[in-house]
């Protein structure tokens, strides 16, 4: 697949050159010859005029990339494209006009006047124009697209800077909970701690696993929260109570890893640890219109907690735009009185 970045601007040059050159031949000794019964004379002397002149513009060529005319501004370029189109106008002339006159000359009883010379040397002017004209608009389109590509390149890494940074943010974030949960039972009940321990080896093992992924499949992640739901039961024991009411046709989807972990552990800490009498957390999963739809439900009510920097949320919703676009959500928001809501959605087309 031909590309800005593996292009032969060089080889590409050579077939535009040649095609066009060519092309000037045919289109103009055709028409010259049927005004002139078609003489041989007439096909010899523009073919004299086309080697000169594919000759001369590719000197010119070698002159623009070795002064480096692409970079000038647009003034300084026209100045020079027109001075330099003259110029070579004016040699092309006066290579082509002795010998075709001398060789290839078809009405001999015509003189070459200085007037027809100026008038061949402005028609001359005006072809190298256009070649330039074309030559720079093609450099233009070239650099253009090339820009853009490193654009994407740029923007693409930009991206993948960003997620690197995001799942350092919510790795630690979510590790930090987890041993402050251990270290307060650690002296009143070592078994428990213990049994703590075990499940948060398996939250670190399900962390590195995919770490380094993108995304996982809402049947992993679950499998995760529900060890963390299990880790957390033996701290709250009865105050903590949780379903799962999930889409079996959501399983497969894509989301990013710890998205709904998250979620969760917000829940507990943000809701259900404010309740004396605990309450209940209830994860849902269901496709709507072409987008994956997954709710966490707790007992509480949404408030404003001085300790809380609200981080990890704001990065799970942050890598959901990187990873899936704008279109994707996550919103959080009081069901009723005794229920709060975090939601977020991902576009599957």
């Amino acid at each position: 697949m031909i590309t800005i970045d593996n292009i032969d601007r060089n080889k590409l040059y050579w077939i535009f050159q040649l095609f066009g050159w060519t092309l000037f031949f045919i289109i103009y000794s055709i028409i010259a010859g049927y005004f002139t019964n078609f003489q041989w004379q007439v096909f010899a002397g523009y073919l004299n005029t086309v080697v000169v002149g594919f000759l001369l513009t590719h000197f010119y060529r070698l002159y623009i990339k070795k002064h480096e005319w692409v970079k000038l501004g647009i003034f300084k370029l026209a100045i020079r494209v027109i001075a330099s189109s003259f110029f070579i106008a004016l040699i092309w002339a006066l290579i082509i006009l002795p010998i075709n006159k001398t060789f290839f000359n078809v009405e001999k009883s015509q003189e070459l006047t200085w007037f027809i010379a100026l008038v061949i040397v402005f028609n001359l002017s005006v072809m190298t124009l256009g070649w330039s004209l074309i030559y720079f608009l093609f450099q233009i389109f070239i650099n253009f697209k090339k820009s853009e590509v490193e654009k994407w390149k740029l923007e693409a890494a930009v991206k993948d800077a960003e997620l690197i940074a995001l799942k350092s943010q919510v790795n630690p974030h979510f590790i930090f909970n987890s041993l402050n949960n251990i270290r307060s039972l650690v002296i009143e009940n070592p078994e428990k701690a213990r049994d703590m321990i075990t499940h948060l080896s398996g939250l670190l093992r399900y962390s590195i696993q995919f770490n380094n992924m993108e995304r996982v499949s809402l049947e992993h992640e679950l499998e995760i929260v529900q060890n963390y739901l299990n880790l957390e039961s033996i701290q709250f024991e009865d105050r903590l109570n949780y379903k799962l009411e999930i889409k079996p046709e959501t399983l497969e989807l894509k989301i990013p890893p710890m998205a709904v972990q998250l979620l969760v552990e917000n829940a507990i800490k943000h809701g259900i640890s404010d309740l004396p009498q605990g309450g209940i957390i209830n994860i849902k999963s269901s496709l709507e219109k072409d987008t994956l739809v997954v709710e966490v439900i707790n007992s509480g009510q949404i408030k404003k907690c001085e300790d809380s920097t609200g981080i990890g949320l704001k990065n799970a919703s942050d890598r959901l735009k990187l990873l899936f676009g704008k279109l994707s959500d996550l919103k959080i928001e009081n069901l009723d009185s005794n229920f709060v809501s975090a939601k977020f959605t991902i576009p599957l087309t």
